[in-house]
């Protein structure tokens, strides 16, 4: 089974990388943040990035770094899809522990858009709930996260980098590129 990660800020676009190989190739992928939200739901708290951060630490404290792809790798290996991605990945952690668990068959994309404006413009325009409403607060959240995640480690780890400066087009070209090229979705 070959597993495809995505990595990234917030707002620079691992989720359409996703839902372009599912679109594309035919590509499966769960989410760590759909159990995240998930577990809001049960624990009545609305999804805001500030909840989804709290029950995330909570989680972490109780059940170790990475429990969120740990629950997410055990749904893949029962799946039987042969490649299969996953969204949501975040910190070091989650890259080792996917790493352990499948090897040279995990492939992780880095997602990136220079200019913090255009991601936080790209996340006002998608206007979900989790989403900050005014640059100040997308900066706040920014910081939180980092901390909590350290996300800028885990996208070191990527095999692949994509930009997403642009348009939906050209990412979907790069995506296209790296997939013929190197022959990643072959099971």
């Amino acid at each position: 089974m070959k597993i495809i990660g995505a990595v990234g800020q917030n707002g620079s676009g691992k989720d359409e990388v996703l839902k372009y190989l599912k679109s594309a190739y035919n590509v499966p992928f769960l989410s760590t943040g759909d159990i995240v939200r998930s577990i809001a739901a049960k624990e009545g708290a609305e999804p805001t990035r500030e909840n989804l951060g709290k029950i995330s630490s909570r989680y972490f404290d109780e059940f170790g770094k990475g429990c969120f792809v740990k629950m997410l790798a055990d749904k893949l290996k029962q799946s039987g899809w042969p490649v299969a991605g996953i969204t949501g990945i975040r910190s070091l952690d989650d890259v080792t522990i996917l790493k352990n668990i499948f090897g040279k068959n995990f492939i992780l994309f880095r997602v990136y858009v220079t200019d913090p404006q255009l991601r936080f413009a790209r996340m006002v325009k998608r206007a979900e709930g989790r989403d900050p409403v005014s640059y100040e607060q997308f900066s706040q959240q920014e910081d939180y996260e980092e901390k909590l995640f350290r996300i800028s480690e885990a996208e070191n780890q990527a095999d692949y980098s994509l930009s997403n400066d642009t348009s939906l087009a050209d990412l979907h070209r790069q995506i296209d590129e790296i997939v013929s090229k190197n022959g990643i979705l072959n099971a």
